[in-house]
Parts: C-alpha cells; sequence; structure tokens
C-alpha cells in the first residue's frame, strides 16, 4: 500500500518534536542541575530529580516539590515554560493535521469512485444508443481527455498554475500527481528543459470570458511571471481602445498563453 503524502509529514514532523522535547529536557535539566547543586537551600541536587522536574515544568504540571532558587536555574526554567507551551501547540497541530490528512483522503477515494461511475455510466448508455440506432459505439461523451503540457523551468509552472486557477480550472488529484481540470480535460504540468535557453516554446489558447475580467487577469498576470506582448494594460486594468483580445502572455522562459474573450 502506497504511503500518504500527509503520513510522511506526520512522521518528520512528530519525530521533530520528539527530539527538540528530549533535548529540551536533557538540556534543561543539566543546566539547572549544575546550577543548583550547590546552591544553599537548593532542593535540586541530584541530576535525577533535574531530570524529573524538568519533565514536569515542560509539560506545565509542576508538582511543587522542586523548584530552583538561583537567577540561573529560574531563567533555565522560564525557557522550558515557553518551550512545553510551544510543544502542546505543536502536537495539537499535529493531530489536527492527521485527521484532516484522513479526511482528505477519503474524499479524494469518494470522488475517484463517484468518477468512476459515472464514466461506467456513460459507457453503458453509449452501448445502449448503438445498440438502438444500429450504430458502432465510440468514445463516451464523459471520457477524460488528458493533456501533458511540457514547461522549461519551474518557475514557468508556477505561473502558469496561477493563470488556471485564476482561470477557473480546479486541481484534481490522481496516481501521477496533481493536474487542472476543466469539464472533460485534464490538463498537466510537467518540468521538461529544453536545450534552447530562450524563444517561443510552447502556446496554449484559453478564453478568459469578458473583456473586463480579460483585462483584469491580464493586468495580474504581471505579478506571476507573464509579461503581455504587443498590449499594453492602462493602470485602471482597461485595454487599449475597443481591444477585446485575444492577449498574448508570455513567461521569461518564453511559454506563451493566448487569452480570448471567448
Amino acid at each position: 500500500m502506497r504511503q500518504q503524502p500527509w503520513t510522511q509529514h506526520l512522521l518528520r514532523w512528530g519525530a521533530l518534536v520528539s527530539v527538540f522535547t528530549t533535548a529540551v529536557v536533557l538540556t534543561g535539566g543539566t543546566l539547572v542541575w549544575l546550577a543548583e547543586r550547590h546552591a544553599s537551600g537548593g532542593n535540586l541536587r541530584h541530576w535525577g530529580d533535574a531530570a524529573w522536574w524538568a519533565v514536569t515544568t515542560l509539560t506545565t504540571v509542576g508538582y511543587g516539590e522542586h523548584y530552583p532558587v538561583t537567577l540561573l536555574g529560574r531563567l533555565v526554567a522560564v525557557c522550558i515554560m515557553a518551550a512545553g507551551v510551544a510543544i502542546i501547540g505543536a502536537v495539537a497541530a499535529i493531530v489536527a493535521y492527521a485527521f484532516a490528512g484522513r479526511l482528505a483522503t477519503r474524499l479524494e477515494e469518494a470522488v475517484r469512485q463517484v468518477e468512476h461511475q459515472v464514466e461506467h455510466v456513460g459507457e453503458e448508455v453509449e452501448e445502449v444508443e448503438a445498440e438502438v440506432s444500429g450504430r458502432r459505439p465510440g468514445p463516451h461523451r464523459g471520457a477524460l481527455q488528458e493533456i501533458v503540457v511540457g514547461v522549461a523551468d519551474p518557475d514557468t509552472a508556477d505561473s502558469l498554475t496561477w493563470l488556471l486557477a485564476r482561470l477557473g480550472w480546479h486541481p484534481a488529484a490522481g496516481d501521477d500527481g496533481i493536474g487542472w481540470r476543466a469539464g472533460a480535460v485534464l490538463l498537466r504540468i510537467a518540468v521538461r528543459p529544453w536545450d534552447a535557453p530562450v524563444g517561443i516554446q510552447g502556446r496554449l489558447t484559453f478564453g478568459a470570458g469578458s473583456p473586463e475580467r480579460l483585462a483584469r487577469i491580464t493586468r495580474e498576470s504581471g505579478r506571476h511571471g507573464f509579461h503581455a506582448v504587443h498590449v499594453v494594460v492602462a493602470p485602471d486594468g482597461s485595454l487599449p481602445g475597443d481591444h477585446t483580445g485575444p492577449v498574448t502572455l508570455r513567461t521569461h522562459a518564453g511559454f506563451e498563453v493566448v487569452l480570448t474573450t471567448s
């Protein structure tokens, strides 16, 4: 069974919290023991008592039978208390992340099952229609068309990811990673560097909707690695004159996206 990404993060964070907790207890307990073992009126003369005191202080229990009397010992106690609050918060966050990860996994599995059932029903409908009409069945209307787009670098991938989200595409998880879906089209982005560092490396065309929305996306694209080609957008976000598109956006790596108002 393949391990989920959220499980790997959970194990990593749990290990980090455990190591940090052990380090705080051992370091804090040792420092307090060194400061208190010869202090007048001190009650932490043994390392074991100091380590036990560090554990109770870190967990905010604080029985009160042991406590530091020197200035250095109290300063260390304050640091251990602060670390204890931080660790408790981290543990709570890890537990919440674990529940959220399991819920997300179950939701993704449920979505995949529903999509599979819908696709299966579509195939059966096509077969029935073919039998009734006497024609040979072809690809059903619910078939998912998957497109893989190769980009030159991670920056171009980030820019294209922003644009897809801005255009209303929805992320879709699968066995091959995250893709972007709109209707029956699934688009995946793969970083595949070309030998030539400059020039037009690829082009996609998308409909942006109204001219106003086209202008807004064109204006915002400058903050996400794009620059408009042969079009200057006014500061208020409007396009010059009666220009209603198309608008060509280009990344620094030369990847072009054409936006239309259709």
